[in-house]
């Protein structure tokens, strides 16, 4: 165990445990009164000093073999390493849990080749012939993406390629698009559509897949239809626009396959029923629509807008007739959080878990009540929950990935929030570097 300084490490827990308790007790005492003035925030945590150290022994344990040491003499944590090490860092994308409790993960920025890996049980590995994936609400399908096209398997696990249902080639989808958007730079265009693909979600069995990314949104089917749902293309006509260029796009699906939810930074909220057609729009709460997350029983979608790295949320529910009031624009709707700028979110039964700029996941019911929180570590990226509600997978733009255990019914020393949730593993997926388990 030559890759251990007992002296660091002992320095590193002692001042884990003291800056988690203090800035507990803090956060306890201001949500419990209101945040007084006289409140005094606890000293910052002292370790970055020592992360060049820390970080060698990340890496001399995992030449060794000995990650389960590792984590028991070093827990991990996550800013007093990332703050040192910027330059290294990437955005981590936990993309779904497959029906074996295996994960896909990407690993890399928007609009550049990154890696796919494949997390299952203590191993990690590349996934062979992909660059990116998305998985449908049950994690029965998988849409992989390579140079080629998509393809949309079903039953894939750690040990089968699953059995394949479905190929988009994207010479196929692309002279489709030019052809119904001929005057404008679109998807159409981008001479490598494999890097540029932000959220990828197939459901009705394979057949359709919601395709979001910096140059617009689109709704692909299997029939042979692309429809690019946001911008929309009459506005990009009468406002002579010259490209389908977007920020901050976004979309989902509804677990069953009738509802889309989408939208970009300068658009209002949509909600596209397939059953009817009809596409309803909602002002956002706060400046600039960010996300978008359906329930899990599809009675009810959220979204999120921003303003800087705050923002709001609020709920609109879904009836079985499609005829909820949903014509005036300006309704207000139930607020569900008014501090959040939302990067991800898992669907649970009883509420959502809410991911934010600052790195905190927060629990809120469906009533809008904070059940619980919990501080990650850095700006939340992406985040998918396992079938069961038991697992949780994070990702961030720290370039770590989150295992959690959501109901494991207690909580670390070291961790900071108020979740009964422990944390079962991390790996570290910096740019330039092996990926290492911590």
């Amino acid at each position: 165990m030559n890759w251990l300084n007992t002296e660091i490490a002992q320095r590193w827990r002692t001042e884990g445990k003291r800056y988690a308790s203090e800035i507990n007790e803090y956060v306890r005492i201001g949500m419990e009164n209101g945040w007084p003035e006289e409140l005094q925030p606890p000293e910052d945590d002292q370790r970055r000093s020592i992360a060049g150290d820390i970080l060698r022994m990340i890496q001399g344990a995992n030449q060794a073999g000995e990650t389960k040491r590792l984590r028991e003499e070093i827990p991990p944590a996550s800013w007093p390493i990332t703050s040192e090490f910027g330059d290294r860092l990437q955005p981590i994308d936990p993309l779904t849990f497959l029906r074996d409790g295996s994960l896909l993960v990407h690993a890399g920025g928007q609009r550049t080749r990154g890696t796919l890996y494949l997390a299952h049980g203590e191993q990690l590995t590349t996934v062979p012939d992909a660059n990116f994936a998305g998985g449908s609400r049950d994690g029965a399908y998988v849409a992989l993406v390579n140079e080629e096209g998509i393809r949309v398997v079903e039953g894939m696990t750690a040990d089968s390629d699953g059995a394949q249902v479905a190929v988009y080639p994207w010479e196929e989808v692309q002279s489709k698009l030019k052809l119904a958007l001929p005057n404008l730079e679109s998807l159409a265009d981008v001479e490598h559509p494999e890097y540029v693909v932000d959220e990828l979600i197939p459901f009705d069995g394979g057949r359709k897949l919601l395709l979001v990314c910096g140059y617009g949104i689109y709704l692909v089917d299997h029939e042979g239809g692309v429809e690019l749902l946001n911008p929309e293309h009459a506005d990009l006509i009468e406002y002579e626009e010259e490209d389908t260029i977007v920020d901050m796009a976004h979309g989902d699906v509804s677990p069953d396959g009738r509802w889309l939810a989408y939208g970009s930074q300068s658009s209002s909220h949509f909600l596209k029923d397939l059953q009817s057609g009809e596409v309803h729009a909602f002002e956002p709460a706060s400046s600039y629509p960010h996300f978008a997350r359906f329930s899990k029983d599809s009675r009810e979608v959220w979204y999120n807008a921003c303003h800087f790295y705050n923002g709001a949320t609020f709920k609109v529910p879904l009836t079985e007739d499609g005829q909820e009031s949903y014509g005036d624009i300006e309704k207000e709707w139930p607020m569900m959080n008014e501090e959040m700028r939302v990067y991800a979110a898992a669907s649970l039964k009883d509420g959502f878990i809410l991911g934010d700029a600052y790195g905190y996941l927060k629990y809120i019911d469906r009533d809008g009540r904070e059940i619980w929180r919990y501080f990650v570590g850095s700006t939340i990226f992406g985040m998918t929950a396992f079938a069961d509600e038991s697992m949780l997978a994070v990702g961030t733009y720290g370039g770590m990935l989150h295992l959690l255990k959501l109901d494991s019914g207690q909580k670390s020393e070291y961790s900071i929030g108020t979740a009964n949730v422990i944390e079962t593993d991390r790996w570290v997926l910096w740019r330039d570097q092996e990926p290492l388990r911590w």
